[in-house]
């Protein structure tokens, strides 16, 4: 059975097809049928050796993962057509290898420096540069990862006119790893297959993380765009505002994770360090339900506070990884069911 013509379709189930493959959804039909013919046109498929290293980025609180796909949908369990409404399908499971959050001001304290205490000159460009440099080298080239996302930041925090001082520090950080990744790839630099046919560039992508929470929760919970935790940055945390729905948002987060790693078919965790890092993870769940139930001393609850602080930039970290898979399967499937996209003159 033929399909009919993109352009003859619903603006709603164009939309719905663009947010499944992580693409923008607004604009006219003919907009959104010329945005997902260049994703056809430029998509790749993921070779059998893909490692995901999965960036949520922050100074504080620099989060990461290391996934790879579990293994290839079954036939049974394959999406027969592209969605034409706005429920998502994760059917991508994931192998977990590695999962790390980083405090990276630590480094630059002196010892007669206060706790919480950071000087102007520990991110300066100088030193920011020396400190992405040594980040990549030490703790992200050696996960030899074949795709890398980096989460996506934003430039104002709370829609305001002002630009914080530690949101630039971000952005700068930011801007940095993907000059240390565009480096490596112009200089050779690349991941082997296993089988001695060379190295392949690492790709790195950018993402955009209200687009990864419109994936997860499309009928749901979504933050208004000015708090919707593009990377913000205020103070020494990432995206604290008191705005309820986002707090509700990131609770949301926490707690899909947490099923799926007590479900273990989503997520497995497949190394010693995966699975210690996967325990300590749903320890903190149940440490936010006990928070509930009783009172706590000053000191306790502020060890919750920043386990649960720890538990949202680690599930930020996985959750872009899985909905990142899941986009390149529906764009996969998607080119397979469209080939008219790869017509030059698609969406025309």
């Amino acid at each position: 059975m033929t399909n009919p013509p993109l352009l003859k379709q619903s603006a709603a189930s164009l939309q719905a097809l663009c947010a499944s493959c992580g693409l923008k959804k607004s604009g006219t039909k003919a907009a959104l049928v010329q945005r997902l013919a260049l994703a056809a046109k430029h998509f790749q498929p993921l070779p059998p050796n893909t490692r995901i290293l999965s960036i949520d980025l922050g100074l504080k609180n620099f989060a990461f993962g290391l996934l790879s796909p579990a293994a290839p949908p079954q036939p049974a369990q394959q999406q027969q057509q592209p969605p034409t409404h706005s429920s998502p399908l994760l059917i991508s499971p994931v192998h977990l290898h590695a999962w790390h959050r980083l405090d990276l001001t630590l480094p630059s304290r002196s010892p007669d420096k206060t706790k919480g205490e950071v000087i102007e000159e520990d991110f300066s460009p100088t030193t920011l540069s020396a400190l992405t440099v040594d980040l990549v080298k030490s703790h992200l080239l050696p996960l030899q990862a074949t795709h890398v996302l980096i989460e996506r930041q934003r430039f104002r925090t709370g829609g305001g006119a002002a630009i914080f001082e530690w949101t630039l520090r971000v952005n700068t950080l930011e801007a940095m790893l993907h000059a240390v990744f565009a480096a490596l790839r112009g200089s050779g630099n690349g991941v082997g297959d296993g089988n001695g046919n060379g190295l392949t560039p690492v790709v790195v992508d950018s993402v955009l993380p209200r687009r990864v929470a419109g994936f997860l929760f499309p009928d749901g919970l979504m933050p208004p765009p000015e708090v919707a935790g593009v990377g913000s940055v205020t103070g020494t945390g990432k995206g604290k505002g008191a705005n309820g729905t986002y707090q509700l948002l990131k609770r949301g987060k926490v707690d899909v994770l947490g099923t799926w790693l007590r479900e273990g078919k989503m997520v497995v965790p497949a190394t010693g360090q995966a699975r210690e890092m996967a325990g300590l993870f749903l320890e903190g769940l149940e440490a936010r339900g006990q928070r509930k139930r009783g009172r706590k001393s000053k000191e306790e609850k502020k060890a919750v506070d920043e386990l649960l602080t720890k538990m949202d930039d680690l599930s930020d970290a996985v959750l872009q990884g899985v909905v990142w898979l899941q986009w390149q399967r529906n764009l996969e499937r998607l080119v397979k069911d469209r080939p008219e996209l790869l017509d030059e003159t698609a969406g025309t």
